[in-house]
C-alpha cells in the first residue's frame, strides 16, 4: 500500500504560495483573488479528510475447480468506513483466464457501505491458475490525495482439461483377484463365457445348464471368466512440449491421462502416475475418489521440465509394482523417454504407448522447448525418420505404439489398441 499527493495538490499549493508572495510583494489583493479557489480546494480537502480507504476483507471464486472453457466468477467484498468519493478497482488476470467483462470499475462508496462486485471470466487453458492481483485506488473529493493498494489474490483455481467419458478400458494383461471390469484368463464365476463342456465330478451343480443339457442328452457345464481388476500406471511425458497452448502435445497428454484415470478408477483398477520431466514424480497406484482427486491435481500442475545431468537416469525399479501395466502418453520427442520405456519393458512390465500427433509435429523446437520456427523440408524428413526409428525400436521390444489424433475422440484409439494388443498376445 502507498499513499501520495497527486499533481493537483502541487498545482494548488504552488499557485497559492506564488499568489501570496506576489500579493505581499505588490501590496495588491488581486493575486489572492486568483489563488482563492486553489486554496479553498486544499482547505476543504483537509477538512473532509485525506487518504480515504477501502477494505477488501473477502475475495471468493465461484468454484475451486472447473473445466476448460467454462465461465467462473470472482466475488470481491468491499467495505468503506467513511465516504469514498472516487475509487478505481482493477483486476489482473493471467493468460490462462479470459475476461468476459470489464476488469476496471470506477465508483463511489458511502460511509459504512458493504457491497460485492463480481468479475466474470472464462478458463481458457487447463492448469493451476487464478486471478493474480486486485488494485484499489482511492482519492478524496478534490483529487488531492491518493491511496494505492495492491492486494495479492491467493485463491487458486484448478482448471481441468475437457475429457470424454470413456466406455472402453485399456487392454491389460495381468489382473488381480479383486472384483473389477477386466476379464481374467482363469475361469470361475463371472459374466463372460469361457467354455461349454460336459459335467465332470466335482463341478458345482449350479453350473449345469438345464436347456443345453436337455438338448445334448447329458449334463453340460458353462464355464465363465471372472471379472477382476488390475494395476495401471500412467506414464506422463513432460520432458518436452510441441505445439501452441491449445494444441500442444502436453495438453493432449494430460487430457488423455485424466480421462483414462477416471475410467479405470471407476472399474476398480488401482491407478498411479509417473510424471517424467526433470526427475521423476511418482504417485503409487491407489483406489477411490480420493485417488482420482490426487491424480487430477498432480496432472494439472504438470509443466515442461527438461532433464539435465543426473536427472536423465531411468525410472527407479521399485516405483512400478509387479504385474502393473504401464501406459505411456508421449509424443516420443526425447531419447530419455524412449530409454525409460525400454527399461520398464526389460523389467517385465507390459508397456503401451499412446502417441498424440498434433498439427504442429512439423515444427522444430528450440532448446528451451518453447520457441519454434518452421522447419525446412530436410529437417522435416529427419524428424519423420527419427520418429519412425524410435517407434520401431519400441515395437521390436514388444511395446505397442498407437498414434492418436487429438482432434478425434480417444475411444476409437482404445478399441484399435485392443485389437493390436490382442494379435500380439495371440502370436506370443
Amino acid at each position: 500500500m502507498s499513499r501520495h499527493l497527486t499533481d493537483r495538490f502541487w498545482i494548488c499549493a504552488s499557485v497559492g504560495f506564488v499568489s501570496v508572495l506576489i500579493a505581499v510583494a505588490a501590496k495588491n489583493l488581486a493575486p489572492l483573488a486568483f489563488a482563492t479557489p486553489f486554496l479553498w480546494a486544499l482547505v476543504l480537502s483537509i477538512t473532509e479528510g485525506w487518504w480515504p480507504h477501502l477494505a477488501v476483507p473477502e475475495v471468493e471464486l465461484s468454484t475451486p475447480r472447473t473445466i476448460e472453457g467454462d465461465e467462473i466468477e470472482l466475488r470481491v467484498r468491499i467495505e468503506s468506513a467513511r465516504a469514498v468519493p472516487w475509487a478505481e478497482i482493477e483486476l489482473q488476470l493471467p493468460a490462462a483466464l479470459t475476461p468476459n467483462g470489464p476488469l476496471r470499475l470506477v465508483e463511489h462508496f458511502r460511509a459504512g457501505e458493504t457491497t460485492d462486485r463480481v468479475f466474470t471470466m472464462t478458463a481458457a487453458r487447463w492448469g493451476v491458475t487464478g486471478p493474480e492481483w486486485l488494485t484499489v485506488v482511492t482519492r478524496d473529493r478534490y483529487g488531492i490525495t491518493e491511496r494505492v493498494q495492491h492486494l495479492a489474490i491467493a485463491n487458486r483455481l484448478r482448471v481441468h482439461p475437457p475429457t470424454e467419458r470413456l466406455a472402453t478400458l485399456l487392454p491389460l494383461a495381468d489382473t488381480r483377484p479383486v472384483s473389477g471390469d477386466h476379464r481374467s484368463r482363469r475361469r470361475g464365476g463371472g459374466t463372460e463365457l469361457a467354455e461349454v463342456r460336459p459335467y465332470r465330478t466335482g463341478d458345482p451343480i449350479r453350473q449345469i445348464h438345464p436347456a443345453l443339457s436337455a438338448r445334448r442328452g447329458q449334463p453340460m457345464v458353462l464355464e465363465r471368466h471372472p471379472d477382476e481388476s488390475s494395476d495401471v500406471v500412467l506414464f506422463v511425458d513432460s520432458v518436452q512440449d510441441i505445439g501452441d497452448d491449445l494444441d500442444s502435445s502436453l495438453r493432449w497428454t494430460v487430457t488423455a491421462a485424466v480421462a483414462l484415470s477416471q475410467r479405470h478408477l471407476r472399474s476398480m483398477d488401482r491407478v498411479g502416475i509417473i510424471d517424467r520431466g526433470a526427475g521423476v514424480r511418482w504417485l503409487p497406484p491407489k483406489l477411490g475418489r480420493r485417488a482420482l482427486h490426487t491424480i487430477t491435481d498432480a496432472l494439472l500442475s504438470t509443466a515442461v521440465l527438461r532433464p539435465r545431468g543426473d536427472d536423465a537416469a531411468t525410472v527407479p525399479a521399485d516405483h512400478v509394482p509387479a504385474g502393473a501395466t504401464v501406459v505411456a502418453l508421449t509424443p516420443m520427442l526425447s531419447v530419455v523417454i524412449v530409454q525409460d520405456l525400454l527399461a520398464l519393458r526389460r523389467r517385465g512390465h507390459e508397456v503401451i504407448a499412446i502417441q498424440p500427433v498434433t498439427g504442429d509435429q512439423k515444427m522444430i523446437h528450440a532448446t528451451d522447448g518453447r520457441a519454434a520456427r518452421q522447419a525446412s523440408p530436410a529437417a522435416q524428413r529427419i524428424f519423420r525418420v527419427t520418429n519412425e526409428a524410435r517407434r520401431r525400436q519400441l515395437t521390436d521390444h514388444g511395446i505397442v505404439v498407437i498414434p492418436w489424433d487429438p482432434a478425434e475422440p480417444l475411444e476409437p484409439t482404445l478399441r484399435r489398441m485392443g485389437r493390436n494388443i490382442g494379435r500380439i498376445r495371440a502370436a506370443s
